[in-house]
């Protein structure tokens, strides 16, 4: 594959536009995409010709939104320094916001384990040159919190591998992309540097695709990799003031990548050759 970094992705155009820190993109069973303004503090809905509307609403600062298998939405909320469960009709409930009375700092991103396991990242939110080490959480389905990784350098997006023994962890101040191997039960067997990235690329949202093959949003160089699982650069995307964040498959096919870029509080989408692994 050629790398062209100039790159547009393929039939690339903007879904939606007007939302105010848009962040964490998710599909629900029924195919729809939704995502969370931050600054609002609101969960949206988005149909396929772009338009908004609103469908829950937190009262903090979202940003991680993943559905489960019962269809139920959990949000990391940064501001609430919780991770919420939100029923149907919106109405939102604490799921976990501490670990051994701790209190969480800021929730950043989640997904979910084979097992039903939720994972979920809790940077500290500190200035640089505060390197932010902080571990990555798993909370069982009766909330039961433990911690899954440790001494990670802002971990950030978070994903499962295709096959399910993975877990991928983008550390944004580390410039890393990591994985950890895990068992049937989610136990953590072994961890490695899928590919460190150039700086300023604070690595953050990531989806991966059935081929194995990992989308890693670079807000810092405006830019998105596609790399793979050995960390090898199969192509750059870039388009100039995007400042992609996160990103989501989706569509019939889930060969659509949903992107929300920051910048310019906008929703963006363009067309994937390999599909998507769905998120739950």
């Amino acid at each position: 594959m050629t790398i062209n970094l100039s790159n547009f992705p393929p039939n690339f155009r903007v879904l939606a536009s007007g939302v105010r820190g848009p962040e964490g993109p998710a599909i629900d069973s029924e195919g729809r995409l939704h995502l969370v303004s931050a600054e609002d503090g609101a969960i949206l809905q988005v149909s396929p010709s772009g338009e908004l509307s609103e469908v829950a609403r937190t009262g903090g600062r979202p940003n991680g939104l993943v559905f489960n298998s019962s269809g139920e939405m959990f949000v990391a909320d940064a501001g609430l320094k919780a991770i919420l469960r939100i029923d149907s009709k919106g109405k939102s409930e604490v799921f976990v916001d501490g670990y051994e009375g701790t209190s969480l700092s800021g929730p950043n991103d989640l997904c979910y384990l084979p097992n039903g396991d939720l994972l979920f990242t809790d940077p500290i939110r500190r200035p640089p040159p505060d390197p932010a080490i902080s571990p990555v959480y798993r909370a069982t389905p009766e909330g039961k919190v433990g911690v899954f990784a440790n001494e990670l350098a802002y971990p950030n997006g978070i994903a499962t591998s295709a096959d399910g023994i993975q877990v991928y962890v983008s550390e944004s101040r580390a410039q890393r992309l990591v994985a950890f191997t895990i068992d049937e039960s989610g136990t953590l067997l072994d961890q490695q540097l899928i590919r460190r990235f150039k700086e300023p690329g604070n690595p953050d949202g990531m989806a991966v695709d059935v081929k194995g093959n990992i989308l890693q949003t670079l807000p810092g160089t405006r830019a998105i990799a596609y790399v793979s699982a050995s960390g090898d650069l199969l192509d750059l995307y870039h388009v100039p003031g995007w400042m992609p964040a996160n990103l989501a498959f989706g569509g019939d096919d889930m060969k659509t990548v949903y992107v929300c870029g920051v910048a310019q509080s906008s929703v963006y989408e363009f067309r994937h050759p390999v599909a998507g692994v769905p998120l739950f």
